[in-house]
Order: structure tokens, then sequence, then C-alpha cells
């Protein structure tokens, strides 16, 4: 009786612990600015919420609006509610900030929980859910600044 009861509570906290793990917490909203570089200007600013709008603001300043489609959604539901935010440092940025790098700066709000945090290019040591979700904003192919940004004209 006493093992089956065990296995019954055991279940009962792998279940919720996989459902937190699938659902991040809503609304939430993801903003990522950049400054520095060549330009002193950055890369652009990018904004992503859970209601699937996006703002696309370039380097030049022009400022553009879109929707996330399903995928796109999906995969920021998927890191958010792998994140933990609350695990972050407030700078991944060495004590020497020379040369020319693009300064980041994440602010994510989570049901009015707002975290944020910086690096610059070759930052310290960053978590990889910290690094997942700069990747999917300002990173490889099908990151928001890859995506939306040559539509931002």
């Amino acid at each position: 009786m006493k093992l089956s009861a065990f296995l019954l509570m055991l279940m009962t906290f792998a279940s919720c612990a996989a459902s937190q793990s699938t659902t991040p917490v809503t609304p939430w909203k993801l903003e990522l600015t950049t400054a520095g570089g060549f330009s002193g200007r950055g890369n652009g600013a990018y904004t992503i919420d859970s209601s699937g709008n996006i703002t696309i603001k370039t380097i030049g300043g022009k400022s553009c609006s879109f929707t996330a489609t399903a995928d796109e959604l999906r995969r920021f539901n998927e890191l958010l509610a792998k994140a933990k935010p609350r695990e972050w440092k407030a700078s991944y940025a060495p004590e020497d900030r020379c040369c020319d790098r693009i300064e980041y700066t994440l602010t994510l709000d989570q049901a009015g929980t707002v975290t944020k945090t910086e690096w610059i290019d070759d930052p310290l040591p960053m978590p990889a859910d910290l690094t997942a979700i700069a990747e999917a904003i300002n990173g490889g192919a099908t990151s928001l600044r890859v995506v939306y940004v040559p539509q931002c004209k």
C-alpha cells in the first residue's frame, strides 16, 4: 500500500513537472535591444510577445510590425517554458568591453515579473537557455533578425 501511494505521488510530481516544462508563464514579452558596434547603433531591436506580435526596429531606425507564424510562436513558447530567468546574471559582459563590440540587453516580462540581462559580442559563458533565446531572436537563419529585417523596408 505504501509503495503504491509513493508511486502515485511520484507520477503526480512528474506530471506537474512535465506540464510546467511545456507551457511558459503568460502573458510574456521578450525584447532584445542592441547598441555599439562599428556604427555605435547596434544592429536593431526586436520584440515578440505571447500574442505573436513582433516589432522590429532596424539599424536605420525604421520600425515594422509583423505577426509570428504558428511555428515561431511555438518555438518561443518552448524556449520560454525551458528558461530559468531567475538564474540569469544581470550581466555576461566582461569587465573590458573594448573595441566596437555590439552590446545586447534582453528584457523578459512574464506576467509582470521582469528579468533583464546583458552581454556583448564574445560574452562570458551564458546559460544554454539564455543562449537559445538570444539565437532565436538575433542568431541564425530562422531568427527574428534574419527573417524580418529584410521585410522591414
